[in-house]
């Protein structure tokens, strides 16, 4: 907390302050962590003054609370599900991908995890008054492809404008991106930043596995951390929908399990994983393998479509 100084309030006088940092108590947290009575005996200042200064620094520094009830309103007035574009993956999904939580999808090279990142943007950014952020590590972003998933009555041209796309190729340039834009959010008086809904991070792995190669991240994994911190704090503060992509590695037994480890994999709220399919060679099938919301174990096929939406 703040060092105690002249002009906090009217009672620290000098004479206070004196008396104050005669007996060790510099900081607010000295002088809140002890009584009223005890202050005013110790340090031989008046007992109203002591209440008074101890009244000011509860104001400013102290959180405010709020009751469940205020807090379920607050959740339920600013939470909305944002449909993934496919029926199937959204009933999966218990709906589709909520507000305040990170998502991640997971799979192999060409499983279709981009594809179901551009889809869940393109049904964001038809609605007029919706917005989207996505960052793009691997050269995998197409205007062209959000137009051929959009509805053919939206006006295509427009929607496009509710997308910032951002290319950063190393971990400093995706949290450089993520910083400004929660200091932007913060600030609220950007349309796009409060009509905000989405944040499209493809692919993380393709600029943490680098890192991990090149000994940023060897000897500490605070940088993984930060990152995915920065995302939940983002979903969480702002009601965004996080979406994040991420790659498949060989686990024990030859089993296939998302890639980054047992540390990042406490950061998604929900997270599901793609596979080739069998029948066609455009089928996939999806699995959720964690769910901080509900059972885990729900899966389905889908199909990409090579001119228009999933199906």
């Amino acid at each position: 907390m703040s060092v105690l100084r002249l002009g906090m309030c009217t009672a620290l006088d000098q004479d206070n302050l004196d008396k104050l940092k005669l007996k060790n108590i510099n900081k607010a947290t000295d002088f809140i962590s002890k009584d009223p009575e005890e202050i005013a005996e110790l340090c031989s200042i008046p007992y109203k003054d002591a209440v008074a200064i101890r009244k000011i620094l509860l104001a400013q520094y102290s959180a405010v609370p709020i009751n469940g009830k205020q807090l379920y309103t607050r959740v339920v007035e600013s939470s909305c599900i944002l449909s993934t574009g496919c029926e199937r993956l959204d009933a999966i999904l218990d709906g589709g991908l909520y507000t305040g939580e990170v998502t991640e999808v997971c799979g192999g090279v060409a499983a279709g995890k981009t594809q179901i990142c551009m889809s869940v943007c393109a049904g964001v950014i038809s609605k007029e008054d919706q917005t989207a952020v996505c960052i793009d590590t691997n050269c995998s972003f197409s205007a062209r492809r959000l137009e051929q998933m959009m509805a053919d009555d939206v006006d295509k041209d427009n929607a496009l404008f509710r997308v910032h796309a951002y290319d950063a190729f190393t971990y400093h340039e995706v949290l450089e991106v993520l910083e400004t834009l929660k200091s932007d959010l913060k600030k609220g008086d950007d349309p796009f930043c409060t009509s905000l809904r989405l944040l499209v991070v493809d692919n993380v792995a393709s600029v943490i596995y680098p890192s991990l190669g090149g000994g940023f991240f060897a000897d500490n994994q605070g940088g993984i951390t930060r990152l995915g911190l920065t995302l939940k704090s983002i979903a969480s503060e702002f009601s965004i929908a996080v979406l994040i992509s991420n790659n498949n590695v060989t686990g024990e037994g030859g089993a296939k399990v998302a890639s980054l480890g047992r540390q990042w994999s406490q950061i998604p709220h929900v997270r599901f994983m793609l596979d080739g399919g069998e029948e066609t060679q455009d089928e996939r099938s999806a699995s959720v393998i964690k769910n901080t919301r509900g059972a885990i174990g729900a899966c389905t096929k889908f199909s990409i479509t090579e001119n228009g939406p999933l199906r």
